[in-house]
């Protein structure tokens, strides 16, 4: 596997980025791996990083402000001693990268950020067989799915203003249900699936129909028409099942007066800081919260 590095810079993001955000000590940049095709992601980790390091992967939304969501994370994951890795779905090889199959039919995001975690554990001497995975808007229709399907690989999962979800229901194929033998490339849900903790953020404004939504028939009668409506219903959903069938909890926080900004959600609502405490980081280091 070829693999380079090289440092950081923003995608989708102004450079002043740079300059505004924190750096802390350690190691930051960009790696691009070949994995059967180009796969990028941006990575930052603690100057003491090693096998005991929580691992926060943290996936965009369609903007691909890859960079922006390292740079975002960076400075809580330090004081918790964590590596993220905010992996680069570009729309030339990843298009419709949040249903982990994409539209062409054979590349799979899925697999795609499995090798960059394998790629970073050498790369960075870490231990990424399991991670706390987030996701914005379209990263959290990915990091949903991909805890249902890879949920030997996910501590938590923490979604924040997704467009729409994959419900437990196993009458209606994926990627609206979870009906056998529907998965991507006819992938089964993880016999675990329901043993990984999700929790999901929304914004209490990030409710209004928008072309970027998918607001097929089928969908909007299913989840609603905004994000506010579909978060409830899906965790409404999540919870029934898993109280059927045993599992881990699934929670939901509406954030006030947040609309549907990622940048603004960082600024203005701490979201690093609410995403690291969703997952349970902060047990260790408890003075950053307090």
């Amino acid at each position: 596997m070829l693999s380079q590095s090289m440092p950081c810079s923003p995608c989708g993001r102004p450079e002043a980025i740079l300059t505004k955000l924190p750096k802390p000590a350690g190691l930051s940049g960009l790696r691009t791996i070949d994995a059967g095709g180009p796969c990028r992601y941006y990575y930052s980790a603690p100057a003491d990083a090693g096998p005991d390091s929580p691992v926060i992967v943290s996936v965009h939304g369609i903007s691909l402000n890859a960079a922006e969501h390292m740079l975002r994370m960076r400075a809580v994951a330090a004081k918790l001693g964590a590596v993220v890795i905010a992996p680069w779905f570009d729309r030339a090889h990843f298009r419709g990268y949040q249903r982990l199959l994409c539209h062409d039919g054979q590349t799979r995001a899925d697999l795609a950020l499995i090798a960059m975690l394998d790629d970073a554990a050498g790369f960075l001497g870490i231990d990424a067989s399991r991670i706390y995975l987030a996701g914005f808007s379209g990263g959290g229709q990915f990091a949903h799915r991909f805890a249902a399907f890879h949920a030997d690989r996910v501590a938590a999962c923490v979604t924040s203003a997704a467009g729409w979800y994959t419900f437990p229901d196993a009458e209606r194929p994926y990627p609206q249900g979870t009906a056998p033998g529907s998965g991507p490339a006819g992938l089964a849900l993880h016999p675990d699936a329901r043993q990984v903790p999700m929790h999901v953020l929304v914004g209490s404004l990030d409710d209004r129909p928008e072309t970027s939504l998918n607001m097929t028939k089928a969908i909007v009668e299913q989840q609603g028409a905004g994000r506010v409506a579909r978060a409830r219903r899906w965790v409404a959903a999540m919870q029934a099942d898993r109280t059927r069938n045993g599992g881990a909890p699934v929670t939901l926080t509406v954030v006030e007066n947040l609309g549907h900004d990622f940048s603004k959600a960082m600024d203005h609502h701490a979201l690093d800081a609410l995403i690291a405490a969703r997952f349970g980081l902060h047990e260790t280091k408890e003075k950053y919260l307090a």
